[in-house]
């Protein structure tokens, strides 16, 4: 393992006088991390709040500058997602939740969990897996509509519930047969206990990145601290920016670690940032921006 600097070595930052701390990053699992691409992953995530119509004619503005074609849009409980071939690969992308500031309060006091047979003794936030539950026959089948059937290599991503979305799917279709090439999301809750962790990280730990961005409140929730016998884990690696991308990242590979977004754990001092989950490598992480999207307030 080694420290890096977007191709300057920590040694060479060290000399130039500036915060290691602040400017390096942990190889570790995340040396395959590209920004560029955790950028153009941003914008598909971002993608995902804009409307059915703009989605489907690939005319969403900005965050649909990527080459997609094929896009179906499926309906869940109360959020969607879309299928596409991104440059020819298998795409799925989630959309993060509407209601952000009703969702964060029912995060910080709803915990409830759920067994969950896709991974052996695992549970999982009861609220997510139903909303994947509500939209996963949708995107299986329209996957397979658009040719990226069971077998398919697939790449995933989501925001904010989406990206809690993005990694149980991950799970579920892999267990269903497809192939997880590559996923990136960004600003995600914690999604499930350490037996469900354990078993995400064994599958996709080195071509999956947890992205998160300096104080954003939804990372810390639900609060780790739990009912009696278990408690929400995060998956990993994680790829922490405490600033803009251009002020580097951190990656983390062990849960909770302070050197990556655990440092901001006070939740209440962190719901004062709620733009810093609004704003992931740039780009507007809701419906702002979106052609006939509908804004997050």
């Amino acid at each position: 393992q080694g420290l890096f600097l977007h191709g300057r070595t920590c040694q060479a930052a060290m000399a130039a006088k500036r915060s290691t701390l602040a400017i390096c990053f942990l190889l570790a699992r995340a040396s395959g991390f590209s920004q560029d691409t955790a950028v153009e992953y941003a914008k598909l995530a971002a993608a995902a709040y804009c409307s059915t119509t703009s989605l489907e004619n690939w005319s969403c503005g900005s965050k649909c500058s990527a080459d997609v074609q094929a896009v179906q849009v499926c309906q869940g409980s109360t959020t969607k997602g879309f299928v596409g071939l991104w440059n020819g690969e298998c795409l799925v992308s989630f959309e993060g939740t509407s209601g952000l500031s009703a969702w964060i309060t029912d995060l910080q006091i709803w915990k409830s969990a759920t067994n969950w047979p896709v991974c052996n003794n695992c549970k999982v936030h009861s609220g997510f897996l139903k909303e994947w539950e509500s939209m996963s026959s949708c995107i299986e089948s329209s996957l397979t509509t658009i040719g990226c059937g069971p077998g398919s290599s697939l790449k995933v991503t989501g925001h904010s519930l989406g990206a809690a979305l993005s990694g149980i799917a991950m799970m579920a279709m892999h267990h269903d047969g497809w192939t997880i090439k590559e996923g990136y999301n960004f600003g995600m809750p914690r999604s499930g206990d350490s037996n469900f962790t354990q078993a995400f990280d064994s599958l996709f730990g080195d071509r999956f990145y947890r992205v998160t961005h300096h104080r954003d409140p939804v990372v810390q929730l639900p609060p780790d601290a739990l009912i009696v016998d278990w408690h929400f884990d995060h998956v990993e690696p994680e790829v922490f920016y405490d600033g803009d991308i251009s002020g580097g990242y951190v990656s983390c590979s062990v849960s909770d670690d302070k050197k990556c977004s655990e440092q901001y754990w006070d939740v209440a001092v962190d719901l004062l940032h709620v733009k810093d989950h609004l704003d992931y490598m740039g780009v507007n992480t809701d419906g702002d921006g979106c052609d006939d999207g509908i804004l997050i307030v």
